[in-house]
C-alpha cells in the first residue's frame, strides 16, 4: 500500500529532523536572559545586548565554552511589566530548557519571578532589581551579584550627604517595590544621623511633577534624592531646574543611575542636565581591577566607544558568574549549579564575587558591589564619591 509507504517515510523523516535537532540543541549549553528589550526602560535592553555580546566572546573564545561546549543565550523580553516577566520567564525555563537564568533590571519583575525559580527549582541570577525583599525572601534558587537597596544606601547615599555636610534633604520617590524600599532605608538612615529630611511620592511615569516640586521647595533643601526610574526623572530634573530649585538651590542625586545616562537624557533635560548627580558602578577613569580594565578594552574594540551605560557590565558579570558555576558543577543539574553558586570566589570587573551565606535578612545570597556617585559637569562625568576614587571636586 502506497499510502503506508509514504506514512512510513514522514515518520523516518520526522525521526531524522527531531533527531538533528536534539543533537544539535546538545551542541550548546543554553542560559535565560531576562530584562526589559521595549518599553520605558528598553535602553537597558540594549545595554544587556552589548554585554552578552562581550560575556559569549570571552566564555565560548578564550575560555572555551561550558562543560566541553558552547554557551548560547536566549534572551526573553519582560517589557518591564511584572505579568510579563513571569510568562517569559516560565517560558525560558518550559519550552527553551536554560539550565540557569540571569539578569533582570526593575524589583517588580524580579519580585515575580523568585516564585516561579522556586517552582521550578531553577537557578536565577539577578544583575540589577535592588529591593531587597527579592534576596530576603531567602530562595535557595535566587542570587544577586548586583546592587541592592540597602547597600546603596547605607554604603553611599548616607555617606554621601554625611561627607559633604549636607544639611536638608528632600525625597522622591516612585510608588513602586524599588521605589518605596529605598525611600524608607533613606529615611531611616537620615533620621539616625539627624539630618532634617522631607519626603514625596509620585508616578514613575509621570511628566508632570510641579505639585511634588513646589512642596519640596517649600521645604528649601540643599540635596534631593530622586528615587525615580525612567523618562520619569528626566521630566523631574527639567522641571527642578525651571521652577529654579535645581541646581541653585538644592542639588539633584538620582538614585537608579542608568536614566541619566540614557542617549534621550541630554534630549529631554537639555542644559538643566548640567550639575546633576547620579549612581554608577563604572567610569572610564576608575578601574577597580583588570577585569574592570578588560571589559572597557574589550568593549571600546567592539562597539567603537566608551561604555556609557553601566548595565552592560552588569549583564556580563552575571554571566560570567554563570559560566563559572557551571564549570565547577561539572553539571546542568540545578542543585548542583545552587551549590557551585554559594562556593563562589570569583573577580569580575566590580570585584570578587561571594555571596551570603546566613539566611535571615536580605544578605541571604546577595553580593553587593561597590557603586560610584557621578555628577554632569560640562557633559563630562566626575565622580565625586567615594572620597578616594573620586577624579573631580563636586560642583554646587
Amino acid at each position: 500500500m502506497v499510502w503506508k509507504k509514504v506514512v512510513a517515510v514522514s515518520v523516518v523523516v520526522g525521526l531524522c529532523v527531531a533527531g538533528f535537532l536534539s543533537a544539535h540543541a546538545a551542541e550548546t549549553i543554553k542560559v535565560g536572559v531576562v530584562g526589559p528589550r521595549t518599553g520605558p526602560a528598553a535602553a537597558t535592553g540594549t545595554a544587556f545586548e552589548e554585554g552578552i555580546a562581550l560575556a559569549l566572546d570571552v566564555i565560548n573564545g578564550e575560555q572555551g565554552g561550558v562543560l566541553g561546549k558552547k554557551m548560547e543565550v536566549v534572551f526573553e523580553d519582560t517589557g518591564g511589566t511584572p505579568e510579563k516577566a513571569a510568562s517569559g520567564f516560565e517560558k525560558l525555563i518550559t519550552k527553551d530548557q536554560v539550565v540557569v537564568t540571569v539578569g533582570e533590571s526593575h524589583s517588580s519583575c524580579a519580585l515575580a519571578e523568585v516564585p516561579i525559580a522556586d517552582r521550578y527549582k531553577h537557578p536565577l541570577i539577578i544583575a540589577e532589581a535592588w529591593a531587597d525583599d527579592i534576596t530576603a525572601k531567602n530562595s535557595r534558587y535566587v542570587f544577586r551579584a548586583g546592587p541592592c537597596n540597602s547597600g546603596v544606601v547605607k554604603d553611599n547615599l548616607l555617606g554621601f550627604v554625611r561627607d559633604y555636610g549636607f544639611k536638608r534633604v528632600a525625597i522622591v520617590a516612585e510608588n513602586t517595590d524599588w521605589g518605596l524600599g529605598i525611600k524608607k532605608l533613606a529615611e531611616d538612615g537620615l533620621k539616625a544621623m539627624g539630618v532634617e529630611f522631607m519626603t514625596v511620592e509620585t508616578e514613575r511615569q509621570s511628566q508632570d511633577h510641579y505639585t511634588e516640586l513646589n512642596k519640596i521647595a517649600a521645604f528649601q533643601p540643599d540635596l534631593v534624592l530622586a528615587f525615580i526610574y525612567g523618562f520619569g526623572v528626566h521630566y523631574f530634573i527639567a522641571q527642578a531646574n525651571e521652577t529654579g530649585l535645581f541646581p541653585k538651590k538644592a542639588l539633584i542625586l538620582e538614585g537608579a543611575g542608568p536614566p541619566s545616562l540614557w542617549p534621550e537624557f541630554w534630549q529631554n533635560v537639555g542644559d538643566a542636565g548640567n550639575l546633576e548627580l547620579f549612581l554608577s558602578r563604572m567610569h572610564a577613569k576608575v578601574d577597580f581591577n583588570q577585569e574592570s580594565k578588560k571589559f572597557r578594552e574589550a568593549y571600546t574594540k567592539k562597539f567603537g566607544k566608551e561604555p556609557n551605560d553601566y548595565k552592560s557590565r552588569s549583564i556580563y558579570d552575571v554571566l560570567l558568574i554563570a559560566a563559572d558555576a557551571l564549570r565547577r558543577a561539572g553539571s546542568t543539574d540545578s542543585e548542583k549549579i545552587v551549590d557551585a553558586l554559594e562556593k563562589t570566589k570569583l573577580e569580575v570587573g566590580s570585584g570578587v564575587v561571594q555571596f551570603g551565606l546566613e539566611k535571615g535578612d536580605y544578605r541571604y545570597h546577595q553580593w553587593q558591589p561597590p557603586m560610584l556617585i557621578v555628577q554632569w559637569q560640562n557633559k563630562e562625568q566626575v565622580v565625586v564619591y567615594p572620597m578616594n576614587v573620586k577624579t573631580g571636586e563636586l560642583k554646587k
